[in-house]
């Protein structure tokens, strides 16, 4: 018998910004179904509210569908803005109350995973806080000042969580374990976040467009970690920067 080896199937990353999509979308339907087949006379939205509902959700779900892209065009603040923005005209078109929070954490979850290798712990403390003066406002244009603390407090006590679970995620590794499988310690210790995962997929022998599918990024953004990881290596190639990838310890030790 024969026997052909065929390449190991990758299966594709998910990332967080896609479940929150798939999520953001869901709701937007489950919620307009709910206000449009509303019992009582007097508690019916009107059908232009929901309509207003559901574009502004769809809209959310969509940023964060493509939020890879929007970033490697725009940056990450940028982002954040246009989240912000989104987030903000969600809560002054008077959502049922336990949406308006969940759509709020999230956003706080998604945000503070992204900064937090870039932006450091004071980032993703503006992050938290800026969020949560967002739907304060919006509360208090839409309703009382009651209303806008109870929100605040309860999304602050959210981003308090979110900050405790983040630390404990990104705590300091075992000394001379890599965070990145297939990548020394010593290499990625040089690297963000986003370069060493590149850099993981050279080390498996991906093409730049695979890592761009692989990652979801573009393959201009690939070539342009590609320069900043050779850079930071000390190579000038594919070959040596895989060399350097995998190197467990420095030439002429022990």
């Amino acid at each position: 018998m024969w026997n052909h080896t065929r390449p190991a199937h990758r299966p594709k990353v998910v990332g967080l910004g896609q479940i929150l999509a798939v999520g953001v979308a869901t709701v937007s339907l489950l919620n307009a179904a709910s206000a449009l087949s509303m019992p009582v006379p007097e508690r019916k939205v009107a059908v232009a509210v929901v309509a207003a509902w559901l574009v502004l959700l769809l809209l959310h779900a969509a940023a964060y569908q493509w939020g890879d892209r929007i970033r490697a065009r725009l940056g990450l603040a940028a982002y954040a803005g246009a989240q912000a923005a989104l987030l903000f005209a969600i809560a002054l078109s008077r959502p049922p109350a336990p949406l308006k929070i969940a759509l709020f954490m999230a956003g706080i979850a998604e945000l503070v995973t992204l900064a937090g290798s870039r932006w450091g712990a004071k980032g993703t403390i503006w992050i938290t806080t800026g969020a949560v003066s967002v739907l304060v406002l919006a509360s208090l244009v839409t309703a009382d000042l009651y209303r806008a603390t109870t929100d605040g407090l309860i999304l602050a006590g959210t981003g308090l969580v979110v900050h405790a679970v983040a630390g404990l995620l990104h705590r300091p590794a075992v000394p001379g374990a890599s965070p990145v499988p297939g990548v020394s310690a010593n290499a990625a210790a040089h690297l963000s976040a986003r370069e060493a995962e590149v850099l993981r997929e050279l080390v498996n022998g991906s093409r730049n467009s695979d890592i761009a599918a692989t990652l979801r990024i573009s393959e201009r953004t690939v070539k342009a970690h590609l320069g900043s990881i050779y850079q930071k290596l000390g190579v000038e190639s594919r070959s040596a920067a895989v060399a350097a990838a995998v190197r467990q310890k420095p030439t002429g030790a022990a």
